[in-house]
């Protein structure tokens, strides 16, 4: 298979794109253990964004891998290109093979260019996994839409990225390992243009999970560049004042 070409459609090389990826591990090792049965695959580009600046160019395109596998069936893996960390214009590679979790990670790295202006917007392709406005991921209780499918390893992923040292402990762990269902939502969020002419803020999503016994826990999720140096940073806490109080304050000393 030949390589994908970052920003345009053409072939796919699963070896080539996992390896560049700075999230590779992320992937759940089901979909990993498909992905080398590849055959050929084929890249399409989903959606793009730039912004010319200032304080620099900063851009984002999504690509869309389908590899066909031997056993005649399809695997879909997203990737992300896009230079909006604090290594400049030196391209960052990110893969996922759940919508949720693209959506989570592109709307924290659109979240970067400040307030959206129309024309720096490119044309998402139908079928686009695209992050719903606030207003419509405001679940009432008991109205929330579970996913099934390996919600406890979700679980997992989203406190192993956790940076902060007040972050849920093994007690909560341990029990979102019964994990039956999650559903993701997008809470709220701040930017700002700071002194240095960079965008800085924070974005605050619920990770809600549905255990084998009925009960219900969230992880509060605030993905963050307020850091020295603009990299993105994750916290993780198990109450919602908690993790808003903390981004505010951070938000605040900038």
């Amino acid at each position: 298979m030949g390589n994908a070409r970052p920003g345009g459609a053409g072939p796919a090389d699963v070896e080539v794109v996992l390896a560049r990826a700075q999230n590779a591990f992320d992937i759940d090792d089901r979909v990993m253990e498909r992905l080398a049965t590849a055959l050929m695959g084929c890249t399409e580009l989903a959606s793009f964004r730039q912004r010319k600046g200032p304080p620099r160019r900063l851009s984002r395109r999504t690509l869309r891998h389908t590899f066909l596998l031997a056993d005649g069936s399809t695997q879909l893996l997203w990737e992300i290109e896009h230079n909006t960390g604090p290594g400049g214009d030196e391209p960052v590679y990110e893969v996922y093979s759940d919508p949720d979790a693209l959506a989570v990670a592109q709307h924290m790295i659109d979240a970067r260019f400040g307030e959206p202006a129309p024309r720096e917007m490119g044309a998402e392709t139908e079928g686009w996994p695209a992050r719903p406005p606030q207003q419509a991921m405001d679940l009432a209780p008991g109205h929330r839409q579970y996913t099934e499918n390996h919600s406890a390893e979700h679980a997992w992923r989203v406190l192993r990225r956790a940076e902060n040292p007040d972050a849920p402990g093994e007690e909560l762990r341990s029990r979102l390992g019964s994990a039956v269902g999650h559903d993701i939502a997008y809470i709220t969020g701040r930017h700002t243009r700071i002194g240095t002419g960079r965008v800085a803020g924070w974005t605050l999503y619920e990770h809600a999970f549905l255990l084998a016994t009925g009960e219900e826990i969230s992880l509060w999720e605030v993905e963050h560049t307020m850091t020295p140096d603009g990299r993105p940073m994750c916290e993780v806490y198990a109450d919602e004042t908690a993790a808003c109080d903390s981004a505010d304050l951070r938000l605040e000393a900038l």
